[in-house]
Order: structure tokens, then C-alpha cells, then sequence
């Protein structure tokens, strides 16, 4: 079983992650950021996507370098980045960290964070800027100095959560979709305390 997976898409992707994607049990390169893997020294376990994105001379690398390539119709029902996540599901990880899934393009950033909910909490986003997650139940967050901004809103419909730890708590506090009142929080210690007693919650993680 593959614990930690490492998925990295054709977004913005800093080389500070590049130490971190190293260290992943297994390594999925979607479309160009197969082919950025490779530029950085690392070989993917298996490229997916329709290649779209990449030039003649990248795709004839990829092929050379990466054992598993799975091609496919740039007419298709599903984005390269779901299939990705398709293929990281069916190898029950642990956990999966998604880089290069937030870009220029408003509606794939967008498509991505909607994957998570697929990966029932075990999926995280994270860029230079921003670590997105959706949670249920109670979640820990350690403070951390790259992302002082939490920020917490409704996936479902409603949620009911209460905060404790943060600059501003909340106790069993009602957040209907489309609202506003959980952004912009902050960590007042060393870790802050989110229970989302009913509904899922997209968690964000941010700085300026």
C-alpha cells in the first residue's frame, strides 16, 4: 500500500516543494507537470492525462523516462487532474498532496478543489500560498508560519462548527453556503482546534 502519494498537476509549482514531492511513497505527474518532474530530476511512477499541454519533444520524454503513461483523448468526460485522483484512490493512501492543481485558470483551480471531496479528507492542496483540505468531524491545525490565514466554509449545504484556539472562536456557530463569517481566522497558540459538528467544511490555509 502506497501511504503518502504525491500528485503533481499542470499549475504554479514552487521548486521549495520539490524536497517534499521526493519524499512521497508514490509520484503521479498529470499532463505538464510530468513533464516538470522531469526537468527537476524526478521520474514519475506513471503519467496520466491527455498531454495537451506538454510539446512533441516533452511527450517523447515522458515516454522515455516513465515506465506507466496513460494517454488519453483530449475528448473526454473528465479533467487529467480527476483522473489522477481516480488512480491515487484505488491505491488506498493515506494521504495524498496535490501540487500544481491552482493556476490561471479560474475554472481548473476551482474543479480541483471540488476533487477533494472525492478523497473523503485524506487530499490536500497546497501551493506556495495556500493549503486547502476538506474536513468533517474534529481537526487539528498546528500553527505554521507559512500559512497564518485559516479560513473555514461550507462545502455542504450548511455547516455547524465550534473553534477553539483561534484569535476568534466559535461555539456550534451556523455558516449557510454562500457565506462570508468564516474567513480570514488566525491561530492564537501553538495549535487551534476545529470541530465541525455537522456538514463538511473546506478548510483553507493562507498568507498574503
Amino acid at each position: 500500500m502506497n501511504k503518502h502519494i504525491g500528485i503533481v498537476g499542470g499549475g504554479t509549482v514552487s521548486d521549495t516543494f520539490l524536497p517534499e514531492i521526493q519524499k512521497a511513497d508514490y509520484i503521479i505527474g498529470v499532463d505538464h507537470g510530468a513533464a516538470w518532474l522531469i526537468v527537476h530530476g524526478i521520474t514519475p511512477n506513471i503519467a496520466i492525462g491527455d498531454f495537451d499541454s506538454v510539446s512533441s519533444k516533452e511527450l517523447e520524454e515522458i515516454k522515455k523516462r516513465v515506465k506507466i503513461v496513460k494517454k488519453y483523448s483530449s475528448e473526454k468526460d473528465f479533467t487529467d487532474m480527476e483522473l489522477a485522483v481516480d488512480h491515487a484512490i484505488s491505491l488506498h493512501p493515506n494521504e495524498v498532496i496535490i501540487y500544481g492543481a491552482i493556476g490561471s485558470r479560474l475554472d481548473h483551480t476551482m474543479g480541483n478543489i471540488h476533487l477533494l471531496e472525492m478523497l473523503n479528507e485524506k487530499g490536500v492542496i497546497r501551493d506556495e500560498n495556500n493549503e486547502v483540505r476538506v474536513v468533517s468531524g474534529q481537526f487539528v491545525l498546528k500553527k505554521e508560519p507559512r500559512y497564518p490565514y485559516v479560513s473555514v466554509l461550507p462545502v455542504s449545504d450548511s455547516i455547524e462548527i465550534s473553534l477553539t484556539g483561534f484569535l476568534y472562536d466559535a461555539s456550534n456557530a451556523l455558516i449557510r453556503r454562500g457565506q462570508t463569517l468564516g474567513i480570514s481566522n488566525e491561530i492564537r497558540e501553538d495549535q487551534a482546534t476545529i470541530n465541525v459538528h455537522r456538514g463538511r467544511a473546506l478548510v483553507v490555509r493562507s498568507r498574503d
